[in-house]
């Protein structure tokens, strides 16, 4: 994945991007800082971003030139005063903030300013965490310390009252299917398909395998095809049992099933939008056997099933009770009757 030269180049939450900008401006950027959001979004990128501004040799009002020495420093990740660190196996260690607190006590080696970023920062244990206070609290003169967490309320409330919080979100899908086609040279088709199963996320949608997808999808498409078509119920308790086995698969196919009773929706109403083209002519024909009103039931339920996934939920009996209430009823989907794993 090319990794972007500077601000400029940087894809997504431009109100991050703003706020950045518009603090460096008004010399107000705070010492210490959290970039909280979901994963593969670009805070970690945006932090090493902000740290090549701060130390560039010939920026411009709002961003950093991305050809001087600093820059080039920073952007090959080498540069003295820009120091990253992450867990050392499961956590980040205590020794690791320690010898942090030690570095950002003397001034910057070589550049304007030192720039810590604690990746994964969520990741420290209490007595870690608690080493980090003082220093957060009263942060040595031209140093910033940014802490990246997909979890910032894992994060001690101590911690979070001594940070500035920005707050990132998912990438929209246009923007990653054009980065994908523009800047990875990924066919179109494959683009679509990659950034609709990314969830907003750019490095998901460049790690896309579509050998895996093609094989999800076909697991995914016959589900549909029993919903639709009202199959037995001896028909879709085993494959329910086999995805729930599939623990690695099963978000994918659970994506797959959305995707596919939206592009079933679109067949009734646009088929242009259809993400799905080459198994287009199936799935209007299948959309065709029930009306509108059943595939949006439908949707809305696999939607309570996908978010549902964050608790430990006994997914065999999960997809059971989706298939049941589907066939079960004309025209809506009921309460799919979702139970928390023992």
């Amino acid at each position: 994945m090319q990794r972007p030269s500077n601000l400029r180049s940087f894809l997504g939450n431009p109100r991050a991007v703003d706020t950045l900008v518009r603090a460096i401006e008004r010399n107000r950027l705070p010492h210490a800082m959290i970039f909280a959001g979901p994963a593969g979004v670009g805070k970690r990128t945006l932090a090493h971003l902000l740290a090549q501004l701060l130390n560039c040799l010939a920026p411009s009002e709002t961003d950093a030139c991305a050809t001087c020495m600093s820059c080039h420093k920073v952007l090959s990740g080498v540069h003295p005063d820009v120091r990253e660190l992450g867990p050392e196996g499961a956590f980040i260690k205590i020794e690791q903030i320690r010898a942090l607190i030690a570095e950002v006590a003397f001034q910057p080696f070589e550049g304007e300013y030192r720039v810590a970023i604690l990746d994964g920062a969520d990741q420290m244990r209490q007595e870690t965490a608690n080493s980090l206070l003082k220093t957060l609290e009263e942060p040595p003169s031209r140093t910033f310390l940014i802490l990246v967490t997909t979890n910032p309320y894992a994060l001690l409330a101590t911690i979070r009252s001594r940070c500035r919080m920005l707050q990132f979100g998912g990438i929209p899908h246009d923007q990653i299917e054009h980065y994908l086609v523009e800047r990875e040279g990924i066919n179109p088709r494959e683009a679509r398909i990659a950034a609709l199963l990314s969830n907003g996320s750019l490095s998901a949608a460049v790690s896309f395998d579509a050998g895996r997808f093609q094989e999800v999808r076909g697991q995914a498409l016959r589900f549909v095809r029993l919903l639709f078509e009202r199959g037995g119920f001896f028909q879709i308790s085993p494959m329910a049992s086999a995805l729930a086995k599939e623990k690695e698969n099963f978000q994918l196919w659970l994506d797959l099933v959305a995707i596919l009773l939206q592009d079933a929706y679109f067949a009734h109403v646009s088929p242009a939008r259809m993400a799905q083209i080459d198994i287009a002519q199936e799935l209007q024909a299948l959309a065709g056997s029930l009306p509108i009103s059943t595939i949006v039931s439908a949707i809305e339920a696999v939607q309570k099933l996908r978010r549902s996934l964050v608790y430990n939920l006994n997914r065999q009996i999960a997809l059971e009770a989706l298939y049941l209430s589907f066939v079960g009823t004309r025209g809506r989907i009921s309460d799919c009757g979702l139970r928390i794993a023992d």
